[in-house]
């Protein structure tokens, strides 16, 4: 066994990818739940700002029909009853279409938010994978080179029992054509 392996820290990526994968889980629930309730908010504000419609549009008949009341006070008072009354509920549709609206916007904030997370979860997901595929690259070559060195005796038990003997020519080639150069020197 090779002695990194022995002091090396245990490897925690699985830990933190199931972390991120849970807090993933809970967000998609969240988002649902946000996406549910803006289609119920928004079918809400269409039928506010439809009921504020049709009582702009009564109060505008009743203002036309106050303008040509010829002077009966009876018709007058009751047009007059039912201007005000127009008035009042196109104010309250107006009120209650501006909170529904803020409702929505905030539903659409947290909807934007969930997606930012959600997508830097994901990128954050894909760094750890690669991190942990580099670190086991590493592990692994660390192995191979800590082998082929021949720790723990194992050069006596190399795979290949001419490879010590051909990297240590090769040195010899590289020191020789070195010594040679400095011979010969530089050529024009």
């Amino acid at each position: 066994m090779n002695p990194e392996e022995k002091f090396s820290p245990p490897d925690n990526y699985p830990a933190f990818i199931e972390r991120v994968d849970d807090a993933t889980v809970r967000l998609k629930t969240r988002l649902r739940s946000v996406i549910q309730a803006l289609g119920a908010v928004s079918l809400l504000v269409e039928k506010y700002q439809g009921a504020s419609l049709k009582w702009e549009q009564r109060r505008a008949r009743v203002a036309l029909e106050l303008d040509r009341c010829a002077g009966e006070p009876e018709t007058y008072a009751a047009l007059s009853e039912l201007h005000d009354t127009a008035v009042k509920m196109v104010g309250l549709h107006h009120a209650q279409t501006a909170r529904i609206t803020e409702k929505l916007h905030l539903l659409q904030d947290h909807r934007d938010a969930i997606h930012k997370a959600l997508a830097e979860l994901e990128a954050g997901r894909a760094k750890l994978a690669a991190s942990r595929a580099v670190s086991q690259d590493r592990r692994k070559l660390k192995s191979a080179l800590y082998e082929l060195a021949g720790a723990n005796g194992a050069a006596a038990i190399t795979p290949d029992p001419g490879l010590l003997s051909d990297l240590r020519q090769a040195r010899e080639a590289v020191v020789l054509a070195e010594a040679l150069m400095e011979v010969k020197g530089p050529r024009p």
